[in-house]
């Protein structure tokens, strides 16, 4: 019985199950879908190519390069995929194909690749993203080309570069494309490059050069593990571009604190942002470090808790974070937690923001305080904001209905109040699990009874006609009926 179970497992798409299938079948496979699909075949023939050595790839790929960049006309929309698919051929051709036989030319060649970005851009409109997408993949392969170079050829890409910094990058693909570069480039050569680079932050403040020239050094000093030099650079920067928080983010993790408690006090200069698309498919878009959580730390590095301490509570009432006040609690002295706990709590209770404070109880959690809340302060809450009070008063339900009810109230007031139309459907549900959580013991403790409530809703609400139809024609919901949140 176990044989015929494993003679019958089905293979997986992998290396292992294509093996199992046979270079006969592969092969026959290979051809039929290369006769259907015209940049698979062209793949195919790079392969074939690289058979013969660097030479022969490189013609091919030159030639496809050659086209590409003297092309001008526009991509129609019902080509985009197809113009896609053989942009991706080219680039998997030089990175995989090229690169297994000659990893230096095979990044010279993507280095043109990426450098006709800009032209591609202009062709084709790319809503979707997935062409940039295909430059950001091949952006990321010139790390491992560039470390499998040669010496010769390594010392040879800055130059290849420098001169396509110099003008403004607007999508930042050439930028990327440095950046990555120089993560796989040794340290000599990447001391010249810094070398040629450095003067080039001479220029005027405000030239949209100086953030292109500050990123590739930036990286360069990472890739050489050089913080002091990543320090100097920041320094030699106007106030509006440094990042002070990052720096002090960088010392702080070296151990030094009192250079980075320095960088964490600086004042960070406001200035206009914006994206490029190489940020969106890079992951760039990450937030700064938290500058007082960074700055309660690094002082927590130089044994001052007492003033980290406090800073961590200045945290906690700004924004009552969770994580804070855990970090908070965890410092404080031996006893000193349950009174510093009851302190906060008491905060929270009086905290001018009500769905602040209950966030915060649900976060925690304490969903008995949370619950308290939630009656005392009945009529606080706004609808508006149903994305989080509803799941609030689903987690209510069990244990908590009148804290449930409170909430779902004020969701039902919202639709019906606003006159919301197509949410009458939602709002009629509501009612009914109103209806039903007044059913349950203490379902309507601290509130108004629930047929005074619906006798009021009437009341200010008679011309909802359209509402009022909804809730004669409701069919009954059963008790701990769950369907409301997928109507919304």
């Amino acid at each position: 019985m176990a044989k015929a179970a494993k003679a019958t497992k089905k293979a997986k798409l992998d290396r292992g199950g294509l093996t199992v299938l046979g270079l006969d079948k592969l092969i026959e496979l290979a051809l039929d879908e290369a006769a259907l699909n015209p940049s698979f075949k062209k793949r195919l023939n790079a392969a074939l190519a690289g058979i013969g050595g660097g030479a022969g790839i490189a013609k091919l790929v030159d030639s496809r390069l050659a086209t590409l960049e003297k092309a001008t006309s526009r991509i129609r929309w019902q080509k985009e995929r197809a113009f896609g698919n053989d942009l991706d051929s080219i680039s998997a051709s030089i990175i995989k194909e090229f690169g297994a036989v000659d990893p230096g030319m095979a990044l010279e060649r993507l280095i043109r690749f990426v450098l006709g970005y800009d032209g591609i851009a202009e062709r084709a409109n790319d809503s979707s993203g997935r062409i940039a997408g295909i430059y950001a993949q091949a952006c990321e392969a010139a790390s491992d080309l560039a470390k499998r170079a040669s010496a010769e050829q390594q010392a040879h890409f800055p130059t290849l570069l420098t001169p396509t910094l110099a003008g403004m990058d607007y999508h930042g693909f050439r930028t990327m494309l440095a950046a990555r570069v120089a993560a796989g480039l040794p340290p000599e050569v990447l001391k010249t490059w810094d070398a040629v680079l450095a003067p080039m932050m001479k220029i005027p403040a405000g030239s949209p050069l100086l953030p292109t020239i500050v990123h590739v050094r930036r990286a360069i000093a990472d890739a050489l593990g050089d913080l002091d030099t990543y320090v100097a650079i920041e320094e030699a920067l106007p106030d509006t571009l440094r990042e002070p928080t990052v720096v002090a983010d960088r010392l702080h993790a070296a151990g030094r604190f009192a250079e980075a408690l320095a960088w964490v006090r600086r004042p960070r200069k406001s200035r206009v942002g914006f994206m490029r698309r190489s940020d969106v498919f890079h992951g760039n878009l990450k937030a700064l470090p938290d500058k007082d959580q960074l700055e309660a730390a690094i002082l927590e590095g130089m044994k001052d808790r007492p003033t980290a301490q406090a800073l961590r509570w200045k945290i906690f009432e700004k924004n009552l974070d969770v994580e804070i006040l855990r970090e908070y609690i965890a410092k404080a002295g031996d006893f000193e937690e349950f009174e510093a706990l009851d302190r906060a709590f008491a905060f929270v209770e009086d905290h001018r923001e009500p769905h602040a404070a209950l966030r915060f109880y649900l976060a925690w959690p304490r969903l008995d305080l949370a619950a308290r809340y939630v009656i005392r302060r009945w009529g606080v809450w706004e609808g508006e904001f149903y994305e989080f009070l509803l799941p609030a008063a689903e987690i209510f339900e069990t244990d908590y209905p009148a804290a449930a009810t409170a909430l779902y109230r004020a969701l039902l007031e919202r639709i019906v109040g606003r006159g919301l139309l197509e949410y009458y459907g939602v709002g009629a549900d509501y009612l009914e699990k109103l209806a039903v959580l007044a059913a349950r013991p203490g379902g309507n403790d601290g509130l108004m009874p629930h047929e005074d409530y619906v006798a009021d809703l009437k009341r200010k609400h008679a011309r909802r006609y359209g509402f009022w139809d909804k809730v004669a024609t409701a069919p009954s919901k059963a008790p701990g009926h769950k369907g409301l949140s997928g109507n919304r």
